[in-house]
């Protein structure tokens, strides 16, 4: 085993800034030099010198289980930043299907922190181990955990604060699909000239 494929002892976890990084990759695994560790809505992203985004899961030496952030940790600044990069990634016309590259990376982080924040129990598969074509469903899966905690909330007599959070972030999530939606139609439309 060389050195990019060992197993990190914990106290050499993260891997440093230069380092090589061994990766599962769709088609096998990978190497790259880490260039940044980021943490995100909920996991940490290693970012490559070559601008790839590999969730910390699916490097080689991840401890497991691996480390999440609680969603309480995550401050409204924060989650508004994330929307924002979003929006204007779709906005762009990028391709969140692109893996290992930035939209891919932030999409799932939103979703993933979405979902954990509303959705009290059940834990769902990895999201770093989605298949790209499952971002709508994945949209409409969110969308339902936290229509169903907005409905909660509003027979609830208090929780005012979550309910406008929910309300919020199911708009910020119907802008996204539509706007998603938007680019698989330019998309569809230039294929088929």
């Amino acid at each position: 085993m060389n050195s990019t494929t060992e197993v990190r002892a914990e106290g050499n976890w993260p891997p440093k800034a230069g380092e090589p990084v061994s990766f599962k990759s769709g088609d096998g695994w990978k190497t790259g030099i880490l260039q940044e560790v980021r943490w995100g809505l909920v996991w940490r992203d290693f970012i490559l010198d070559d601008g790839r985004v590999i969730p910390e899961i699916k490097v080689a030496g991840c401890p497991q289980p691996p480390v999440w952030r609680a969603v309480s940790e995550v401050t409204p600044a924060e989650r508004d930043a994330a929307e924002e990069r979003l929006a204007s990634m779709a906005e762009a016309g990028l391709d969140p299907r692109e893996r290992e590259q930035w939209f891919w990376a932030e999409l799932n982080q939103y979703l993933a922190y979405t979902y954990l924040r509303f959705k009290r129990s059940a834990h769902a598969r990895s999201d770093a181990e989605q298949r790209p074509d499952e971002f709508s469903e994945r949209i409409k899966e969110v969308k339902r955990a936290v229509t169903g905690r907005l409905g909660e909330l509003l027979e609830m007599k208090s929780g005012a604060k979550e309910r406008e959070s929910a309300a919020y972030s199911l708009g910020r999530l119907k802008d996204l699909e539509t706007t998603l939606e938007t680019v698989d139609m330019r998309s569809m439309r230039r294929s088929q000239r």
